[in-house]
């Protein structure tokens, strides 16, 4: 939590903007979410629209690749709660979507870095490379999901969390769509569910390409492997997959 108020506090204000940058990309480095608050929108508590240097401030922290941004006085007593709620929302996202136009975002791995953080990487840059428009993992833990957040793709990440507290937290990192799943069930059944979802909530079509991560060997035994298919593809083995016996499959 980067609470630019205390922080003033401490710090000669001219140094706050640099200290959040620097915040944010440690934090991003060491994989867990990280948001910035403290008078966002403040001319909003009594005016309902911001200014345009409180605009470009919430503009820049999303360029700084924050993954949340926090309004405080702003909605606890101010005259426009919901207004200001609507225009961070609005502000935010036309900044991820310039920032995602400008190309792709190159967040470097870490020094000790390990077999699920290079299959989080490999599956961001596949939206890159390969045109992948999604990606599904499931999460017992959420150091996967946080993974794939903290490489800041352009497209949404789906993760399939085993406990309610999990999806609670992923809510807060970038980019990711946490559901949650109350009993285990197979795979198969899992990965086309999730995939159906979203198809209907219109972030993939089936001529796209979507990935896939999780572990061979159950719950607690980490990530090891992306799968990369298309939608199409997956719907119509699923179909074939459920098929009785001894019906025709062609």
């Amino acid at each position: 939590m980067i609470a630019r108020g205390d922080l003033g506090i401490e710090v000669p204000i001219e140094r706050i903007p640099g200290i959040q940058r620097r915040i944010i990309k440690k934090c991003i480095a060491k994989k867990k979410p990280v948001i910035v608050a403290t008078q966002m929108l403040h001319t909003m508590i009594n005016n309902p629209r911001p200014t345009r240097a409180e605009v470009a401030d919430i503009a820049n922290a999303i360029y700084s690749h924050t993954d949340a941004l926090m309004l405080s006085g702003e909605t606890a007593n101010g005259k426009y709660p919901l207004e200001a709620v609507q225009t961070m929302a609005r502000i935010a996202e036309r900044a991820e979507h310039d920032s995602h136009h400008e190309g792709f975002i190159n967040i470097p791995m870490t020094a000790t870095r390990n077999q699920r953080e290079f299959l989080a990487k490999s599956a961001i840059e596949a939206t890159e490379y390969l045109g992948v428009k999604g990606i599904i993992t499931d999460s017992a833990t959420g150091q996967t999901a946080r993974n794939l957040a903290a490489f800041r793709g352009p497209h949404p990440v789906l993760a399939i969390c085993y406990a309610e507290k999990l999806q609670r937290w992923l809510n807060l990192s970038y980019g990711i769509i946490p559901i949650y799943q109350q009993q285990h069930v197979s795979n198969q059944h899992m990965f086309t569910a999730a995939l159906r979802m979203l198809r209907q909530k219109g972030h993939i079509g089936e001529n796209d390409k979507i990935a896939y991560l999780s572990g061979s060997f159950g719950e607690g035994g980490g990530t090891t492997f992306l799968e990369i298919n298309k939608v199409r593809e997956v719907f119509d083995k699923s179909y074939q997959f459920h098929l009785p016996s001894g019906k025709n499959h062609n």
